[in-house]
């Protein structure tokens, strides 16, 4: 298991850790917004999900409001909205993009009293509509997994009252965790800035613990030790933890280092996304299978291709495609497969997403990321192709 090759890219090596702990000697600058290409001056976070979480305070609505989300996307933002005092309802996807459906959150949207737009695995909302539908309510972007992604030429996250991203590793930046809200509005900038000023600073002690944790968590995530050990380490993790458990959202203001790590590795995010989207365009080009088993970029999208989905038409096939890939050393997800009775039991999901649920059940994700080589990219195709073709007649 040596050569297993990750799902997704973990980059944090020893020149990231001297770097990382070198910042720590100099002061905290407490009041330093972080640049996001494109998008402008940011309020940084200790993560994502510490984001959706001040953005929803900051919005100061009544306790208990209902927050519509998309069921397919990962459970932590469920969380953030509970930890926030409010409601989830859950909205189902299209199943081109994995994204807000349109025609379900029209129905939805009059119980609605604000909005979680979810661009998954870099795939971009129908931003326009969904505004439109919203009526002025306050529409969150929750661009976690879609930064550098476009719709008609502006980036996602620039959209709504409120963008959110992420640095988490495993996420285009890597940071160790990291995120940041983006706002244009200075008075609700400055309440952004007032519930970041009263978490918690990190300490140097906790900072440290934090770069090393960071390190050991990508070699675990990497070559070789993958194979070895992180992938049993990754099981046993989801099969002892609990849903509700998975993903605590830990309050306190972003870590000095992750921030250097981000701003060190924006200076290669276009670099990066264009690989990533090489080696998407190398899938589309080259797997036999059905083209409507992919997301397809619609004109005047740009899609960061952050993951590379692929719907079946069965949990069989798509079950029996990842265990052939693992087979032959090459790891595969299948993402937020509790999320269904994890809903169900903990947020009032009220079984009323089909299309999220299809979805989630027959989604499979492949490598793309952009430390793939060439030659490693070609293999994935080879293999997934003989294996489709050997399932193709399943039923006929």
């Amino acid at each position: 298991m040596l050569s297993l090759i990750p799902t997704e890219a973990w980059e944090y090596n020893l020149v990231d850790v001297i770097t990382a702990t070198s910042i720590l000697l100099k002061k905290r600058d407490e009041n330093k917004l972080l640049q996001i290409n494109g998008v402008g001056k940011c309020y940084p976070v200790r993560s994502g999900r510490v984001g959706i979480l001040i953005a929803l305070k900051a919005l100061s609505l009544r306790p208990f409001s209902k927050i519509g989300v998309p069921l397919y996307c990962c459970p932590v933002v469920f969380k953030a909205i509970k930890m926030a005092g409010h409601m989830p309802v859950f909205v189902d996807v299209d199943k081109d993009n994995y994204c807000l459906s349109i025609d379900d959150l029209s129905s939805k949207a009059s119980a609605l009293d604000a909005l979680i737009a979810v661009h998954m695995f870099g795939q971009t909302c129908n931003i326009y509509d969904i505004l439109q539908i919203m009526r002025g309510k306050p529409v969150i972007e929750d661009a976690a997994q879609s930064l550098g992604s476009l719709i008609n030429g502006k980036l996602t996250g620039t959209f709504g009252q409120l963008g959110v991203f992420s640095f988490r590793s495993g996420k285009y930046l890597t940071s160790g965790e990291g995120g940041a809200i983006f706002c244009q509005d200075e008075s609700l900038g400055q309440k952004i800035s007032t519930l970041i000023k009263e978490m918690e600073i990190p300490d140097i002690k906790s900072e440290l613990a934090h770069v090393f944790e960071t390190y050991l968590r990508t070699k675990l995530r990497s070559k070789p030790l993958w194979g070895l050990l992180g992938t049993k380490i990754w099981k046993i993790y989801n099969r002892k933890i609990s849903f509700i458990d998975k993903s605590p959202i830990f309050s306190g203001q972003a870590y000095t280092s992750d921030l250097k790590i981000t701003e060190k590795r924006m200076t290669r995010l276009n670099q990066m996304i264009n690989k990533q989207r090489e080696n998407a365009d190398f899938y589309l080009n080259n797997l036999t299978i059905p083209k409507d088993m992919f997301c397809l970029e619609p004109p005047n999208r740009y899609y960061n291709r952050f993951m590379f989905p692929i719907k079946f038409n069965s949990e069989e096939r798509c079950q029996y495609i990842s265990d052939l890939l693992q087979e032959n050393n090459i790891s595969t997800s299948r993402p937020y497969l509790d999320v269904i009775e994890g809903s169900y039991m903990h947020y009032n999901y009220q079984r009323n997403c089909p299309v999220a649920e299809r979805l989630l059940k027959t989604t499979l994700i492949i490598p793309v990321h952009y430390r793939l080589h060439q030659s490693e990219l070609a293999k994935i195709a080879d293999i997934l192709n003989a294996g489709w073709k050997s399932i193709s007649n399943w039923g006929n």
